[in-house]
């Protein structure tokens, strides 16, 4: 799945993703969604996928383990209430910190300042509560930290089917690119596909490559 945007994301990344996800719906239960480093779209594209998803008379959850720049309370009038670190951390039961917004699409948001402070990803819960997802949704999609910034997609590999990397397209260099992704890879976590954002040129021949 290789799809180009512009900043703003529309049918022309979301139905080549969509198609991706159904043709492979049995297989892939958890979907991670990085960057190569801040600012490149991520939540974005996590949000209008999760939403055209649930559209789809499927159910979604999306969860946002990008907890050092949250944005899914704000975005979805969730604010103050308790999330995914709050569940990480045993603050809460996972059904307390998980909050239906629309048919068939539930949002999972950071969570409390405090929790995020106290959580880590390598945490028994994050598989117990991930486990739980899986028997309650169809797809799970993650909101994830960008691959240059803590290393927290990259601790998240073990728990997701694989990721979509959202690669800026005038801000971000191509040797930064193939670094981070190659960092991904050695990590464990399998490529399903690139968002190439902001460019209206073809995709790269490298990026091809790159999915082999």
């Amino acid at each position: 799945m290789i799809a180009a945007a512009t900043q703003m994301i529309d049918l022309a990344v979301l139905e080549p993703a969509l198609v991706q996800l159904s043709r492979h719906e049995t297989r892939l239960r958890r979907v991670g969604i990085t960057a190569v480093q801040p600012g490149e779209g991520v939540s974005t594209l996590a949000r209008e996928l999760a939403g055209a998803y649930a559209r789809r008379g499927r159910t979604a959850a999306l969860i946002e383990a990008n907890w050092s720049r949250p944005s899914l309370a704000e975005a979805y009038g969730l604010t103050g209430r308790p999330g995914f670190a709050d569940i990480v951390a045993g603050d809460v039961a996972p059904s307390v910190g998980v909050h239906p917004v629309a048919d068939g699409l539930s949002i999972v948001p950071a969570g409390n300042a405090a929790a995020i402070r106290r959580a880590t990803l390598d945490d028994g819960r994050v598989e117990d509560f991930l486990a739980l997802v899986d028997e309650r949704f169809d797809l799970a999609i993650l909101d994830c930290e960008p691959i240059t910034e803590i290393g927290d997609a990259a601790a998240l590999s073990p728990f997701v089917d694989g990721f979509v990397v959202v690669i800026g397209a005038e801000r971000t260099r191509r040797a930064v690119a193939q670094r981070a992704l190659a960092d991904l890879k050695a990590a464990g976590g399998a490529p399903l596909g690139i968002v190439l954002n902001g460019t209206r040129r073809p995709i790269p021949k490298w990026l091809y490559r790159w999915l082999g």
